[in-house]
């Protein structure tokens, strides 16, 4: 089982940590469990039954009536909730039931709150303000320490074939369009990133060369230098790794003339590498999308 800490709540459902405890005492809501140094946590039944009350609060109800209701009466609000389709859903909703569809290991409720999305947004706007949003939220894109390895993958497996789709359905960029080269360094793995930006970047009429994961160096020099791209783009999502990145950006800066690199990676690593003047990092997701989309 997980454990989290009151502040992963606040992260992951939204609802601030002092209004838990608040709820905690108040209505009973949550159990958390304290370890052998007397630290309090909670496992995967508190956080997604936080993320169902915060959906069925920002639905209209009353903390005091969920207080009320067993699990099987707020699954039942739940369920309603996802039959009212696109009839004003609201992201944060669809963002805490992806959320928890993924921590229970429910495809079928993963593609039912996936397709209120496209009923509510369309495809643009479903990845823009409810996917992206969601995998940032549960650190997908920055880091891989908030959720356990089952749960990641199976998200990110989820969303890697959305992904897939949505890339092909993107008709091909202008032949003169701006050149952008994707890859994961070496001894990364964790794609979900860069396929955000394939898709971000393809949707503003962006050339895209994606190489993928655990790309040797010679393999990427190679292709640079057939390709001569406008910009190169990876991720760095495994932590502790400045070291071997370190080295990549010095073999970057010593063959690529110079190209404009932008490195996506969780400010903690951004703070122990030194970039090149046409190195940038981005560290924000704010900031990730507003590069793709410029």
């Amino acid at each position: 089982m997980a454990q989290y800490k009151i502040a992963d709540l606040e992260n992951l459902s939204g609802i601030k940590a002092h209004t838990i405890r608040i709820w905690e005492k108040r209505y009973n809501l949550l159990n958390p469990l304290r370890t052998e140094t007397n630290i309090r946590y909670y496992g995967d039944d508190d956080l997604k039954k936080l993320l169902n009350i915060a959906s069925l609060l920002q639905a209209g109800h009353k903390i005091s009536n969920i207080s009320k209701l067993n699990e099987v009466e707020i699954a039942k609000q739940i369920e309603e909730i996802h039959q009212t389709g696109g009839q004003g859903i609201k992201e944060e909703t669809l963002i805490n039931q992806l959320i928890s569809a993924g921590l229970s290991f429910n495809e079928q409720q993963f593609d039912k709150a996936f397709s209120n999305c496209i009923l509510s947004f369309g495809i643009g706007g479903s990845y823009q303000r409810v996917l992206y949003p969601m995998l940032n939220r549960i650190g997908l894109l920055w880091t891989t320490e908030d959720l356990s390895p089952a749960q990641e993958h199976f998200i990110s497996n989820l969303i890697r074939q959305k992904l897939f789709v949505a890339i092909e359905a993107i008709d091909p960029a202008p032949e003169h369009a701006e050149k952008w080269l994707l890859f994961l360094p070496e001894n990364e793995e964790h794609e979900l990133g860069l396929l955000i930006a394939n898709h971000i970047l393809r949707s503003n009429n962006k050339k895209v060369y994606y190489l993928g994961t655990n790309v040797p160096m010679n393999s990427l020099l190679s292709a640079f230098n057939q390709i001569q791209p406008d910009r190169l783009l990876l991720f760095q999502v495994r932590p502790h790794q400045s070291k071997a990145l370190q080295e990549v950006l010095i073999q970057l800066h010593q063959n690529t003339n110079a190209t404009e690199t932008v490195l996506c990676c969780s400010p903690i690593e951004a703070k122990q590498l030194t970039p090149y003047p046409e190195q940038h990092f981005i560290t924000s997701f704010d900031r990730f999308l507003e590069l793709c989309r410029n």
